[in-house]
């Protein structure tokens, strides 16, 4: 039977010797969750977002005023599954268009003007807090190019960070995390920490030799080869291979 995170903390404090610290402890565990999550991509930790685009879309700041964008992700955005993970479905027809992630800052040279709406085929996430604020947004948000010429179906798949186990010390709640041999033993390194235990060392280099065996085999990918891939933006016939701004006049 799975370990609740209450049962887990009561465990790591015996094992560091240190049983009044179970508050410590919680704030240990969600602390461990929470960073398995931004290290690690876990198929456990993934989640589907779906919107439509919108041609009137206009941006608060920058020049994106065809439908490009701003589009909100979901606050636990973290990043896209693969390169995959994001595409759209033109209606009535069940094609589907993928969108090629790029970097906000290529995202910024694409030529934004009318006339320019078309099926999109670019994707850039801005997940900066300074940008959301200063376009009346709080959460990540994603940008398009060509503009789209339809309210389209999208969807995303990404890998989220997981929400916080609310008083771990006394939840019932089963952490997310199955490797509970780790979480258990990484937590009773940390609290060996704070008591100056001279096992810490030891202790932390098992829980990482547990974490390393567990990654080696995590989701299900074992059964399936790993291809070499070309830059989808350079390579292929479905779109030009050639910058916006040469097709433009520039």
């Amino acid at each position: 039977m799975a370990l609740t995170a209450a049962q887990i903390v009561a465990l790591s404090c015996q094992d560091a010797k240190v049983p009044g610290f179970t508050q410590q402890a919680g704030l240990f565990l969600n602390m461990l969750l929470g960073d398995l999550c931004r290290t690690y991509d876990f198929e456990l930790a993934a989640k589907t977002f779906y919107f439509n685009f919108n041609p009137g879309q206009v941006a608060l700041m920058g020049n994106s005023i065809y439908g490009s964008g701003p589009y909100p992700l979901p606050a636990d955005f973290l990043r896209m599954k693969d390169e995959k993970a994001a595409f759209w479905t033109l209606p009535g027809t069940g094609v589907v268009y993928p969108l090629i992630p790029c970097d906000l800052s290529e995202f910024d040279m694409m030529v934004q003007q009318a006339g320019t709406q078309s099926y999109p085929y670019i994707i850039a996430t801005d997940m900066s807090p300074g940008d959301e604020a200063q376009q009346g947004d709080t959460t990540p948000v994603c940008y398009v190019y060509s503009p789209p010429s339809g309210t389209y179906p999208v969807t995303i798949r990404y890998f989220a960070q997981m929400p916080d186990i609310v008083i771990p010390e006394t939840s019932t709640v089963i952490p997310w995390f199955p490797h509970q041999g780790y979480l258990r033993k990484k937590l009773s390194s940390l609290l060996m920490g704070l008591s100056d235990d001279t096992r810490e060392p030891a202790w932390m280099s098992d829980a990482d030799n547990m974490l390393r065996e567990y990654l080696k085999l995590k989701d299900n990918r074992s059964n399936r080869a790993t291809t070499i891939k070309l830059d989808r933006r350079r390579f292929g016939r479905a779109y030009t291979t050639l910058s916006n701004t040469k097709t433009v006049g520039w």
